[in-house]
């Protein structure tokens, strides 16, 4: 009798893994509609009609930007107590974030408001925190690292990280847009078109960093 207990308990546990492994097509359908429709949510305005006023990268479309970086690093902030083990895994990430927060606010502070921002100190330090931070807990970081392309929301960061660095290059080049355009080619162009896809990657970083830290938590501990 003692022990039909907790062979009880083991097949309830068990039960339960399996009911929440189940794949629900309806759900999966319903996060790719919230998804996409949130890209074109973020691109809309640059769609939209006789707008001569659309937002470039020194005003609306930059502090969507840095918003949404903040909230990234918001919630891996906030996931950090829950995430035992991976603790330091979401302060680096976190702080990650908040060095791409710190730079896109710079052209905002010093371009509009006037006011001297040291950009580069402030960056520097952040680097130095988490490079000090991940030798410090190297064997959590190597393990996550090495688990990390088991969850989707790596695969959004991933594509963020090749729109700002790869595809940003060639699409917000104005070399590219003269030869494209030819005499119809204006040079704000590629300044919008660069600043709604740094919006575009900076929201899928945003749905990403999401995704990690809900799931950091139920990770298995490193052994």
């Amino acid at each position: 009798m003692g022990r039909g207990k907790p062979l009880g308990n083991g097949l309830m546990s068990e039960a339960s893994l399996n009911r929440r492994r189940n794949p629900s097509w309806s759900r999966t359908l319903l996060r790719v509609v919230l998804i996409c429709g949130g890209c074109v949510a973020l691109l809309l305005p640059a769609w939209l009609p006789n707008r001569p006023s659309v937002p470039i990268e020194r005003g609306t479309v930059e502090l969507l930007q840095a918003l949404l970086l903040a909230a990234s690093a918001t919630m891996m902030l906030g996931a950090a107590p829950h995430a035992g083990a991976y603790r330091p895994v979401c302060r680096v990430l976190a702080m990650g974030l908040i060095a791409a927060f710190v730079g896109e606010i710079e052209d905002f502070v010093s371009g509009i408001l006037g006011w001297k921002f040291p950009e580069a100190w402030l960056v520097g330090g952040i680097l130095l925190i988490i490079l000090v931070s991940s030798l410090r807990h190297r064997r959590v970081m190597v393990h996550f690292l090495a688990s990390l392309g088991n969850h989707a929301g790596s695969g959004f960061i991933a594509a963020a990280l090749l729109i700002i660095y790869v595809f940003n290059r060639v699409v917000g080049s104005a070399k590219f847009w003269e030869a494209s355009l030819g005499p119809a080619f204006s040079p704000m162009i590629p300044r919008i078109c660069k600043s709604y896809l740094e919006l575009l990657a900076c929201y899928l970083i945003f749905i990403g960093a999401l995704g990690l830290s809900i799931t950091m938590a139920r990770r298995k501990e490193p052994s």
